[in-house]
This record gives C-alpha cells, sequence and structure tokens, in this order.
C-alpha cells in the first residue's frame, strides 16, 4: 500500500512539474548559428531580486536545450525541447519556473513566422503580448529596450538580456 502511494505522490508531482507550460507545434529553428547568451534576474512580486542567473540557448542535433546557470556555472536548470516536449536534461532537480521562463522565450527566439502556440489566445497591446490557454493567463513579455520582461500568474517577473559578444 505504501509504495502504492509512493508511487502516486511522485507521478503526481512530476505532472505538477510540467502543468502550464504549453508544448509548441515544431520545435522551431533558432536565430543563431552557434547559440544565445542571456542574463537574467528573477524578481519576486515586491520586485526585491530574488536571483541573478546566466542562460544558453543552443539548437542541438534533436531539438533546443536550456541551461541555466549561477554565476559561478552550477546548474540552476537544464531543460531540452524535442518533438515530444519538454524534459529534464541530466540529473538537475526539475525546475518549474525556469521551463515556463523557457517557454515563454520561445517564441522570441524562433527564426520562423509560424506561430509556436496555436492553441494559446495571444493578446497585444502596445510593446506587451499575453498569452491565455483555456481562460487562464500563462504569461505576459514585454520589450524594455534591448532585452524583455516576462511576468507570470504568481507575480514573479524575470529580465532577461541578450549578452552580445
Amino acid at each position: 500500500m505504501n509504495k502504492t502511494i509512493t508511487a502516486l505522490s511522485a507521478a503526481f508531482i512530476l505532472a505538477a512539474c510540467t502543468a502550464g507550460v504549453p508544448k509548441p507545434r515544431v520545435v522551431p529553428d533558432i536565430a543563431a548559428e552557434s547559440g544565445n547568451w542571456f542574463h537574467l534576474a528573477r524578481y519576486d512580486e515586491s520586485g526585491n531580486l530574488m536571483q541573478n542567473s546566466l542562460l544558453a540557448v543552443e539548437r542541438s542535433q534533436n531539438g533546443i536545450r536550456f541551461v541555466q546557470t549561477d554565476a559561478l556555472g552550477a546548474p540552476l536548470a537544464r531543460q531540452v525541447l524535442t518533438q515530444k516536449g519538454w524534459s529534464n536534461d541530466g540529473f538537475v532537480m526539475p525546475n518549474a519556473a525556469a521551463r515556463r521562463l523557457f517557454a515563454a522565450m520561445l517564441p522570441l527566439l524562433a527564426a520562423g513566422s509560424s506561430p509556436l502556440y496555436p492553441d494559446l489566445v495571444r493578446q497585444t497591446a502596445g510593446k506587451s503580448e499575453c498569452y491565455r490557454q483555456n481562460g487562464n493567463d500563462l504569461w505576459c513579455t514585454t520589450r524594455e529596450g534591448h532585452g524583455w520582461h516576462f511576468t507570470f500568474p504568481d507575480r514573479t517577473k524575470w529580465a532577461v538580456v541578450p549578452i552580445e559578444e
């Protein structure tokens, strides 16, 4: 009985980690030969800085790989997007907040113009785009200077700035 409860609990936890992250229709090409580097800053709902990190995004043979690290290079999140959807890459703990951010960044990184999330409702107002699914807010993106700001329903905010070589 305890093994069944443990297995069911693990399944619910894994399902919760992927909830709220849409699967794109296709794995897009990203607009860079060698990949993209970004500075990430995560803020709480009061605007207090919670985390500074770096993100590398690269096209691989099977999809797109996202690797988020702290300033010393320790991995915070490693995700791979393939035709099957999002999956954890390696032995880093699942990071649902990072996966949501990577899904929100994907339309901005895509080189093509076809909609990646045809099942989502996209609303545009000025410099902002908001995405909804089944009446629920998923994220809003605002262009800010050289980068973007992402806001999620839990009121966390991310500032994403490309790093130029």
